[in-house]
């Protein structure tokens, strides 16, 4: 169990040193790379501990952590940052595409319309030189046309008895298409019987037929290829910025003084209470005074022998008083 504990509070000291208490709030979690430093340098003789970050240009600075930490007994609060701009030649891979029409697809004819070389600058600054890939290079049909071709064919008619066109089909079908007599061609075949006895001319026509059909063909190719190489820039590469955070004592705490559990009854409710029994008490043994000496007189006044009586005998008791002696 010690040694699970031990652990714990190892790892706790690691993540406490590498991040700050601030270290997770939302505007961190929007930049990861300004959460963790690319070094720290402990300086506890001088109770200072610089934490060191690397920020590409468009990185906002407001995004490090800096608020305070505590650490072996020290506060940690930042007080100063230190910005350092470093320049260099930053180099990336580049490829463009290049898209060219032809109308033909053959290499001769595609190498005339792409260069093997091209410079480019891009729009973020960069400048170098691409070369053709030609193993990117490929072509396809940018469209079809189509056209009108005569089209003829040719039929012999033979042993005809007259040279009359009448004889002759005036339209034929070749191929799915119909065509029309166009030409006529004669030939003539004068027969002869053993007897040298004519027997007549005979004719064999020689016909020519025309039309038209429709082709399709290519009208023309579109060809792209891929020109890659790398590009570079000179200019500002990285911003590191140097966080400082100095360490001081931390007061001790005040000691807590307990405050006294208060009395079921407040004093001055006691107080308040014991005056007015006083008070209540003081006016009865006024009131049963003054209700005594007024039935005093009163027996006083309505016995007049008894309180002569009364007052010799109280003479009587007293040798040392009375009218004479």
């Amino acid at each position: 169990m010690k040694k699970a504990i031990s652990s714990l509070a190892a790892l706790f000291l690691v993540v406490t040193l590498a991040l700050p208490a601030s270290a997770a709030s939302i505007s961190d979690v929007a930049n990861p790379e300004s959460l963790y430093p690319v070094d720290i340098i402990l300086d506890l003789d001088n109770r200072e501990i610089r934490k060191v970050y690397a920020l590409s240009p468009s990185t906002d600075p407001s995004t490090l952590p800096m608020a305070a930490f505590e650490r072996d007994g020290l506060e940690y609060n930042c007080t100063d940052i230190l910005r350092e701009v470093i320049i260099g030649t930053e180099t990336q891979p580049l490829t463009q595409t290049e898209m060219v029409e032809s109308k033909k697809k053959d290499l001769e004819t595609l190498l005339s319309l792409l260069p093997q070389e091209r410079e480019v600058t891009t729009e973020e600054g960069f400048t170098g030189t691409l070369r053709l890939d030609l193993d990117s290079i490929e072509t396809e049909v940018s469209g079809y046309g189509s056209s009108k071709q005569a089209v003829t064919a040719t039929r012999n008619y033979p042993n005809l008895s007259d040279a009359d066109t009448q004889y002759l089909p005036k339209t034929i079908e070749d191929n799915g298409r119909s065509l029309t007599l166009s030409d006529v061609q004669w030939q003539t075949d004068n027969t002869y019987n053993a007897d040298d006895y004519e027997i007549g001319d005979r004719y064999t026509a020689i016909c020519t037929y025309s039309g038209t059909k429709t082709v399709s063909y290519v009208k023309g190719y579109t060809t792209t290829a891929d020109y890659v190489g790398d590009v570079h820039r000179t200019g500002v590469t990285m911003i590191r910025y140097t966080v400082i955070f100095t360490g001081k004592e931390i007061p001790e705490p005040e000691p807590v003084v307990a405050d006294e559990p208060e009395s079921e009854f407040p004093v001055a409710a006691l107080i308040i209470g014991g005056l007015i029994l006083v008070a209540v008490a003081g006016g009865c043994g006024a009131y049963m005074l003054v209700k005594r000496r007024k039935e005093r007189m009163t027996d006083e006044e309505m016995d007049p022998e008894n309180s002569a009586c009364s007052g010799n005998d109280n003479a009587d008791a007293d040798p040392g008083t009375g009218a004479g002696v």
